[in-house]
């Protein structure tokens, strides 16, 4: 979808969405720096950006113009994250980095945007997903839940410290 009709989705789901009284509403968006990224940038205000890559060069390619465009349009980075972070063996516990390691930190770091965390390839949490009982998998397994929290942890700690410098808004009287 492109253009217009793009344009009119997005609106209806921001729009017509009875979303209750929310903290968060995080809006997962395909790569790059496409007319999804562009439309919600001028249709909502927007409390920041986390982009997410994976370790390989390619890819943080692509998350590099991603940040560019974020921050051309005004939209803080919150952070990094870095999908596909090794793959968690299910038989040894072992993590393997089969899609390099730590291209995001590094980049991250390089960019001056904080990393978040990194979330390593697990068949449980796929094959938990695949079955509809994604939050349920994450709920009983320390391993699939841990990287989660710190990343959802940093996330809100950025937030918080982020809003605690702003200035107050001023207050105006009802009439």
């Amino acid at each position: 979808w492109r253009g217009p009709m793009l344009h009119g989705s997005i609106n209806q789901f921001l729009g017509m969405t009875e979303w209750g009284e929310l903290d968060y509403l995080i809006i997962d968006m395909p790569p790059g720096t496409g007319d999804v990224a562009l439309t919600l940038s001028q249709a909502i205000p927007l409390a920041g950006s986390v982009v997410v890559c994976t370790p390989q060069e390619v890819a943080l390619l692509d998350a590099v113009k991603a940040i560019a465009m974020f921050r051309k349009v005004n939209i803080p980075i919150l952070g990094m994250v870095e999908n596909m972070s090794g793959f968690l063996c299910p038989d040894c516990g072992k993590t393997y980095e089969i899609f390099g390691k730590g291209g995001a930190r590094e980049k991250a770091e390089a960019m001056d945007i904080p990393f978040l965390g990194g979330l390593p390839l697990d068949i449980k949490l796929r094959v938990a997903g695949d079955e509809g009982k994604l939050s349920t998998a994450i709920n009983e397994d320390d391993a699939a839940r841990a990287p989660i929290e710190r990343i959802a942890q940093a996330m809100v700690r950025t937030l918080a410290a982020r809003n605690a410098a702003a200035p107050p808004k001023p207050t105006l009287p009802t009439l």
